[in-house]
């Protein structure tokens, strides 16, 4: 399949090098450590009773963990649509790709599976180091249940993903654009501080992304919540996949149909 071609030929760029495997993981665990520290300067110690009182978490580290992990993961499709594209443009070997007898969406598809992939096992490095570091127990059943939301969490990104990846063929380099995105949703999906903080318009608007109810999801899990309980969050979750991949679709066939005017190359 064009789909696991794609997939191998992503691993083995990116494991060719093992210093830059290193690298990422190094970043991963530096980010996490400077933000759990940096909340625990200011809340004046590990266990917050604002925090647990608002969100049912008490311990930051436990809450900054889930939630980076989370983000890293979430952003990922996007960031192997703009840089991943980006990358094919530079080498002047997209345009051969798409005269290739492969679809399109297929080749688009591989390349955000194989960084997504890549990404989950990074941060599964991550997310191990702060769990040791941080004395935060985990078990295989909080494991298991986190799954599937992890999977919707990440179908309604991909879908998402479409967005950049159509403007990325059109305008070729929109990185900071992306970056710019991918930061704010720190801001607006309480991935290191609870919404309850925000301005309602600010909660309001976090609906929207699919990353605010699979954090809180996978929080509530941890804290020991059934299905049930994270019912709503769920569902917000499907509903999101089926309205980013069909708005996400739309705008990439349309970036698509105007590419091919403008032309691939051209970088």
């Amino acid at each position: 399949m064009a789909i696991i071609a794609v997939i191998e030929k992503e691993f083995r760029m990116f494991f060719r090098y093992p210093l830059r495997v290193f690298s990422s993981i190094l970043v991963g665990i530096v980010f996490l450590l400077q933000f759990v520290f940096f909340g625990q300067a200011v809340l004046g110690g590990r266990y917050s009773q604002l925090l647990a009182s608002s969100t049912g978490i008490g311990d930051y580290p436990t809450y900054a963990l889930v939630g980076y992990v989370l983000w890293w993961l979430s952003v990922s499709p996007m960031e192997a649509y703009v840089w991943g594209i980006r990358r094919e443009l530079q080498r002047g070997t997209f345009e051969t790709n798409i005269a290739a007898p492969v679809r399109i969406t297929e080749l688009l598809l591989g390349i955000a599976l194989s960084w997504l992939i890549m990404d989950s096992l990074l941060m599964t490095v991550v997310f191990a180091f702060g769990a040791l570091i941080f004395h935060i127990s985990i078990t295989f059943s909080i494991l298991l249940k986190s799954l599937p939301v992890l999977m919707l969490s990440f179908l309604a990104f991909l879908g998402f993903g479409f967005i950049f990846a159509g403007l990325v063929m059109m305008l070729k380099h929109i990185g900071p654009f992306a970056q710019i995105f991918e930061f704010s949703m720190l801001f607006f999906s309480g991935i290191f501080f609870p919404l309850g903080v925000m301005p309602g318009i600010v909660v309001e608007f976090s609906k929207i992304l699919p990353l605010t109810h699979s954090v809180s999801a996978i929080r509530g899990i941890f804290i020991g919540k059934s299905y049930s309980e994270i019912a709503p969050s769920i569902t917000w979750l499907i509903l999101l996949v089926f309205v980013y991949w069909l708005i996400g679709y739309a705008i990439f066939r349309w970036a698509e149909r105007v590419t091919r005017v403008m032309g691939y190359g051209g970088y």
